[in-house]
């Protein structure tokens, strides 16, 4: 049996989405412990920004309780109570859904794909997935292709970069007389520097924990990095400051912002950060403008509506696909 378990933005706030998250070679270390045990023949685990889901093959129907336990120790039965539990048929839909954006807090947004790609040939290259997990995760990529090219579920500004880049160009009418700081090296923080960037968002500053990634990435993109210290001590001087770093705890803090504006200049704050990276109360402060990703995707899903046919299509295609392959499963069963 194939299960898929796990939480989302669906299911939890973004403090639990933080709290259960794993980096890739944490996903590949759980995955052979939860193989070693015997819990599951097969294991692949996601974790983004929006879900944490562990996809299991097992003959065990307790197989994600105990899958969950071996991960996570005494918070795993939280964990599975958190989210859901899906399996045979279902499961297969879900991964579907998942890799083709339906899922999404974005719904259409087309960076999911990428990190379901690049879960699925990390596992497979470890050696966690057998033939029904790579079966199901190379139908799901094909899945979620068709669905881009066939269906309009992506139309409008509804990737990470785009939104960011939108709401950037609503605070500032020319977004290139704005000074932008970018707390933050990955993958997020690529994808909205070059969307600002192209926008006409030269100005940008990348600062990181690690200030080698940060010149990394400030080198890719064409734009200046920064001392994460000295960047967070000159708040004031930046218009926007977007937030993408992986960091446990809060870096920027209420105190900080509040310096900052008492220079009599305004700050946008973009915290697009699981677990956040700015204070919540910061919110609360005069002269500064915080957004989260909840925010992004209200951004997002402005043509959801006129989306709709194109969404109701696209499901209707994930569900004649996950069932036809689960019945091509069963039969080899």
């Amino acid at each position: 049996m194939i299960y898929a378990a796990g939480i989302s933005h669906e299911t939890v706030e973004s403090t639990a989405l933080g709290k259960y998250g794993l980096a890739g070679d944490k996903c590949s270390e759980a995955e052979s412990g939860v193989l070693s045990a015997g819990i599951a023949d097969e294991m692949l685990l996601l974790s983004t920004c929006n879900r944490v889901e562990m996809y299991l093959v097992s003959a065990d129907a307790e197989a994600a309780a105990k899958a969950a336990k071996a991960v996570y120790g005494t918070c795993g039965g939280e964990f599975v109570s958190l989210g859901k539990v899906a399996e045979g048929e279902d499961a297969i839909e879900h991964i579907f859904s998942v890799a083709s954006g339906l899922k999404s807090q974005m719904t259409g947004e087309t960076e999911i794909l990428g990190q379901v790609k690049a879960a699925y040939e990390r596992a497979r290259g470890a050696g966690h997935c057998g033939p029904v997990l790579n079966t199901v995760f190379q139908k799901a990529i094909h899945c979620a292709k068709w669905v881009r090219t066939n269906t309009e579920i992506g139309r409008g500004k509804i990737s990470v970069g785009s939104v960011c880049a939108e709401l950037a160009l609503r605070i500032f009418e020319d977004i290139a007389k704005a000074k932008i700081l970018l707390i933050g090296s990955g993958e997020v923080g690529k994808l909205v520097s070059d969307a600002l960037y192209v926008r006409g968002g030269l100005d940008i500053s990348v600062c990181s924990r690690t200030r080698a990634n940060a010149d990394a990435l400030a080198t890719k993109i064409g734009c200046a990095s920064a001392d994460m210290e000295e960047a967070l001590g000159g708040l004031w001087r930046y218009d926007i400051v977007l937030c993408a770093s992986l960091s446990k705890e809060p870096i920027i803090r209420r105190g900080m912002v509040e310096s900052a504006v008492s220079r009599g200049r305004p700050i946008f704050l973009i915290d697009l950060a699981v677990p956040r990276n700015i204070e919540e109360s910061c919110a609360e402060i005069e002269d500064a403008y915080m957004y989260n990703l909840k925010d992004l995707s209200d951004i997002a899903n402005e043509n959801i509506e006129a989306r709709r046919a194109q969404i109701e299509m696209a499901g209707d295609a994930v569900k004649s696909r996950a069932v036809a392959l689960w019945d091509r499963l069963r039969n080899k069963a």
